[in-house]
């Protein structure tokens, strides 16, 4: 027991080491530009926490890396770098936003699931083709989910702009040109707010909060796969071929096969990532459809270890991080880019934590084995 709670306590203290790095490298940049880095820090605390509804955005912002760091975890714990999340989130923002309006008719209970599923279609297709050149032709999948996302880009461009445009929208006079997007999600494939049920209990969120149930299914999303990875014989083989596929095949694994399946479950999972602005938010899909969520996956990803609770967690600290940046940027005067910088050293600091402790780990179990 008193081994177990040493090594936990080193596991913590190395990150939280790190986090403390890169908060005083962002209190430097602040104070080089001649603000003062506590009145700052205080201030994205105050802007973040201060209000019931600004918590309620922090998780709002959360949501969608959430998925996208569950997605990037799973291609990481089978030893595959899933760079293509993005385009895989695009094309099921796209597949989603034709059922949304496509399918008219259909009660709520039924569309709203039709559409996630058409999402977690489009991801999981997306992720096909990486994954059979991988598997079939030994094509390194950075470099095809890399391409595969600027394909993704082009495509939903073509698709949004020209060969779904939504030309029936009515503008009143003055109110300007009309938007370069697809038909409005019908509202029986919209994802419910969560005023409603969170009214029951007697918390009160304004109506301008988004925050909706897609983060509850975030949640939820983070324990199944948890249950998958850690618990079930398909989550050990996925374990087992990414520390090592030559074990894991003279055990009777086949890498290839489970890889495979990594990818497809990983592009389901990233096919989710649009959803939460899709059909929690604005309702439609457009050409200025949020970018980069797939490659900030990624860094949730790191920073959370790949692990489902872990990620939750980084998440959490990008929304928050993203938050308080409005805050400092207003109210302190404090450039967006300085934000920016401290969320790169947290990565890298924690990446390198991440390996302090694994040296630490594998040294200690030579010795332990001699």
């Amino acid at each position: 027991m008193k081994e177990l709670l040493r090594r936990l306590a080193w596991d913590l203290s190395v990150p939280a080491a790190a986090v403390l790095l890169a908060l005083a490298v962002g209190a430097a940049a602040i104070a080089a530009i001649g603000k003062s880095p506590w009145e700052a820090y205080a201030t994205m605390l105050r802007f973040s926490f201060g209000r019931l509804d600004s918590v309620a955005i922090i998780l709002f912002k959360a949501t969608p890396l959430v998925f996208s760091g569950l997605a990037v975890a799973v291609g990481f714990r089978a030893g595959l770098f899933n760079i293509g999340v993005e385009g895989q989130y695009f094309t099921g923002a796209l597949l989603a936003s034709l059922v949304g309006f496509g399918l008219k008719g259909l009660p709520a209970a039924v569309h709203l699931p039709l559409t996630i599923a058409a999402a977690m279609a489009g991801g999981l297709a997306w992720a096909w083709l990486p994954a059979y050149l991988k598997i079939r032709r030994g094509v390194h999948e950075v470099i095809s989910t890399i391409m595969l996302n600027y394909v993704a880009y082009a495509l939903i461009n073509y698709f949004v702009a020209d060969l779904f445009l939504d030309r029936a929208q009515g503008l009143a006079p003055g109110m300007g040109s009309p938007q370069v997007r697809m038909p409005l999600v019908l509202p029986t494939a919209r994802m419910p707010a969560l005023q409603g049920a969170l009214g029951i209990i007697g918390v009160q969120l304004p109506r301008h909060v988004y925050l909706n149930w897609f983060f509850v299914l975030g949640l939820v999303m983070a324990a199944v796969l948890y249950l998958l990875i850690e618990r079930t014989p398909t989550g050990y083989e996925i374990r087992a071929v990414g520390l090592n596929p030559g074990a894991a095949a003279a055990a009777g694994i086949d890498p290839p096969a489970v890889q495979a399946r990594a990818f497809l479950i990983s592009g389901a999972v990233g096919g989710l990532v649009g959803l939460n602005t899709l059909l929690g938010y604005v309702g439609y899909l457009d050409i200025d459809f949020p970018r980069n969520l797939g490659f900030t996956g990624i860094a949730v990803a790191l920073i959370g270890r790949n692990n489902p609770l872990g990620i939750v967690v980084a998440a959490l600290l990008f929304g928050f991080l993203d938050r308080g940046a409005e805050g400092v940027q207003v109210f302190e005067g404090v450039p967006m880019d300085t934000v920016v910088i401290l969320q790169g050293v947290l990565i890298l600091a924690i990446v390198v934590a991440a390996e302090v402790v694994g040296y630490r780990r594998r040294r200690r179990e030579r010795k332990e084995g001699v």
